[in-house]
């Protein structure tokens, strides 16, 4: 049935003694979003595929062994499968009903964070306020055989809200909720693990998440006040979880973030934004960079207003970073010398059309740091939740993008999916995706000349 208005009449002719009478009525009819949509060629590096055991489900999770030889997926709400690269076996699949997940470096173990939260609305001194139960545990599965083989658990219940592995697995991160009786969100805390002894300590004064250096030693973060902006920045040492140093946030009403360090963990990068007063929902921001060893400010850059930097990604050289712009009607992303500490370009991904709103994911390098993905997507913005449908949607973009020149060499048409996530194999000859209910294999042996 095409769009257009139907006619539809409602009567109880069976019910006798009802007594109703029968109504009339003119509705309109809505076509499926899919009939809109100008299907495309896809792109002919597409090479193959690896089907998920949800085979309509979208992928929100992807990993690649640094060997290149398995590879991991998982769906919403957490089923997990593991593939051998080469013959596209799948070699293991566990149900972990979390979205949140981890895996170890020598490709041993899966760790997955859950948390119940939940609240009800009470009265407190003659106002409303919300009671807050929280409760969460990290499990941990081995992947040769899909077995539980361990649980991580608060001596007190608390919520875990996101968890992050040390990049040489000895120690994890969680961002934690408390339960308790408060006028806004639920207060949270910052926990670190040992993976080996399970013991747990919470970090004194951090309540946002945290980062890794890329050595696993340090952590960065920052720490907010009562009244939930930022007023510290701190990098905790991982082995002992004191203190190394701590670094005064001057201005007011201050949200800090921390993105990432730099690869030879010198620079911590991350973003500021300054609220207009508290409460307020209009900011500025800047992207900062900050010296690792002694928590100085070396670098600022201001973005425009309600600009979000996010996804800071440096070069395999280490010497480009590359930072998403995610807020407005454009995505961009933007360059930076990291020896030079100055911008080098700018590339508009994508910008908002007719009706649709831009989507980019987070860039990824290839291996020899020539080139750049980045995928862009369109969504309606008055479809949210269950309502959208990938078919309801133009096909993804994955941007092939010279580092050098910050050129858009290449665009691949990718099949109709919710698609935010690649990486490379490690000789950069092989793509992989996430595509609807599977990995998608692109064939990268020949770049642009």
């Amino acid at each position: 049935m095409g769009a257009g208005n139907a006619k539809v009449t409602i009567a109880f002719d069976n019910w006798k003694d009802g007594g109703i009478a029968s109504t009339h009525h003119e509705i309109p009819v809505v076509s499926p979003g899919s009939l809109h949509v100008k299907r495309e060629a896809v792109s002919s590096r597409l090479k193959g595929e690896l089907i998920h055991p949800n085979e309509t489900g979208s992928i929100h999770e992807l990993k690649l062994s640094s060997d290149g030889t398995r590879i991991l997926a998982a769906d919403y709400p957490g089923v997990v499968a593991v593939w051998d690269v080469a013959t596209g076996k799948r070699l293991t699949t566990i149900e972990t009903g979390s979205d949140t997940f981890a895996v170890s470096p020598d490709w041993r173990m899966l760790f997955a964070g859950f948390g119940k939260i939940n609240h009800e609305q009470v009265e407190k001194d003659g106002k409303w306020v919300n009671r807050w139960n929280v409760e969460g545990e990290v499990r941990a599965w081995s992947l040769d055989d899909g077995k539980m083989v361990r649980t991580y658990k608060h001596l007190s219940p608390k919520g875990i809200l996101s968890m992050q592995l040390s990049p040489d697995g000895t120690k994890f991160l969680t961002l934690d909720g408390l339960s308790g009786i408060y006028e806004g969100a639920c207060k949270q805390s910052t926990s670190l693990w040992d993976v080996k002894s399970g013991e747990c300590q919470t970090l004194k004064g951090l309540n946002r998440r945290g980062v890794f250096s890329p050595d696993g030693k340090t952590v960065a973060s920052s720490a907010c006040s009562e009244d939930g902006y930022s007023h510290e920045l701190k990098l905790i040492d991982a082995a002992s979880g004191r203190e190394k140093w701590s670094t005064p946030i001057a201005d007011k009403n201050a949200l800090v973030s921390i993105g990432n360090f730099s690869r030879d963990w010198r620079l911590i990068f991350g973003e500021e934004r300054i609220f207009d007063r508290p409460t307020s929902s209009s900011w500025r921001s800047w992207m900062k960079w900050w010296d690792a060893d002694t928590g100085r400010e070396v670098a600022s850059f201001e973005g425009g207003k309600h600009d979000s930097f996010r996804d800071y990604r440096s070069s395999p050289d280490g010497q480009i970073l590359v930072v998403l712009n995610d807020r407005g009607d454009k995505r961009k992303l933007f360059f930076y010398s990291i020896p030079e500490k100055r911008l080098l370009r700018t590339v508009l991904l994508c910008e908002k059309t007719e009706g649709l709103q831009p989507i980019a994911s987070a860039p990824v390098f290839s291996p020899d740091g020539k080139w750049l993905v980045v995928i862009t997507r369109s969504f309606p913005g008055k479809m949210v939740g269950d309502s959208l449908d990938p078919r309801d949607l133009p096909q993804p973009r994955i941007l092939l993008i010279e580092t050098a020149t910050g050129a858009i060499r290449e665009t691949l048409i990718a099949p109709q999916a919710f698609t935010n996530l690649a990486c490379f194999s490690p000789d950069g000859r092989t793509l992989f995706t996430e595509g609807h209910g599977r990995i998608l294999l692109w064939d990268m042996t020949k770049m642009p000349d």
